[in-house]
């Protein structure tokens, strides 16, 4: 009998070991489950879910109590938004007596106590990460961030996501000193883009390109598939700054 209730337990115990597994939510599946685009880039760009406004209280005082380059009158108009922020983020909890948020506030100050450095040790340690060959993961990473920063020029078709994405890998290979890519051919790219709800352009699509509240440039694309251009060149709205882009596809 307990040979039995034994291997029933261990049975069990593999049971929930594997649905745990099943259950475990990746950074690819949770780039890829984002409900937007922008959301996906924020959970690619931070490798997991970014800060909550909470968590963002420490980076946000930081320095605070020290003179700042930017100025006294600076400093105390920072100090005020923050107290400003903190009260609309903690106070309602205080009055619900739920210490939830203080909790997570006094992790997230322990964490940034963790990993706050001063400059050269900051230094350093970038130094030591250029040194080091990215991981599986990090790559990954890297290359689905890659595509969510195309812009709608470079989804004309898979040639120009490949430029682009070559660019991207140019300037990885110069900060790390080696070889880098990110996809081993274009099925990988292809697999990715399906993932992350990204597409080629097809007719009906554009963008426009606003600044000043101003039209400055449209990519739109004919029934024949050929793109059409008309305003400033790509070049040109480089030197643009509050430049935005509004599009009609995903």
């Amino acid at each position: 009998m307990e040979k039995r209730a034994t291997k029933a337990s261990a049975a069990a115990d593999l049971e929930r070991i594997k649905s745990a597994r099943k259950q475990r939510l990746t950074l690819r599946k949770q780039i890829a489950g984002a409900p937007t685009h922008a959301k996906k880039w924020e959970i690619a760009l931070h490798g997991g879910e970014p800060p909550t406004a909470i968590q963002n209280l420490p980076l946000q005082s930081s320095g605070l109590d020290a003179p700042s380059p930017h100025g006294e009158e600076w400093r105390l108009n920072a100090i005020a938004q923050l107290k400003q922020r903190f009260a609309e983020l903690l106070i309602p909890a205080l009055m619900a007596n739920d210490t939830r948020p203080f909790e997570e506030l006094i992790a997230a100050m322990q964490a940034w106590r963790k990993t706050s450095v001063l400059l050269p040790e900051f230094i350093r340690r970038q130094e030591l990460a250029r040194k080091k060959r990215p991981s599986k993961k990090e790559i990954g990473r890297r290359l689905r961030l890659a595509l969510l920063n195309l812009n709608p020029d470079d989804l004309l078709n898979i040639r120009t996501v490949r430029a682009a994405l070559s660019k991207v890998e140019e300037s990885f290979a110069t900060w790390h000193g080696f070889d880098f890519s990110l996809a081993s051919d274009d099925s990988k790219i292809y697999a990715v883009m399906r993932e992350l709800k990204l597409r080629f352009l097809r007719p009906g699509d554009a963008a426009h390109w606003i600044h000043n509240e101003k039209v400055v440039r449209i990519l739109s694309i004919q029934p024949n598939e050929e793109p059409k251009v008309s305003g400033m060149t790509l070049k040109q709205l480089k030197s643009l700054p509050y430049l935005r882009c509004e599009r009609n596809f995903p």
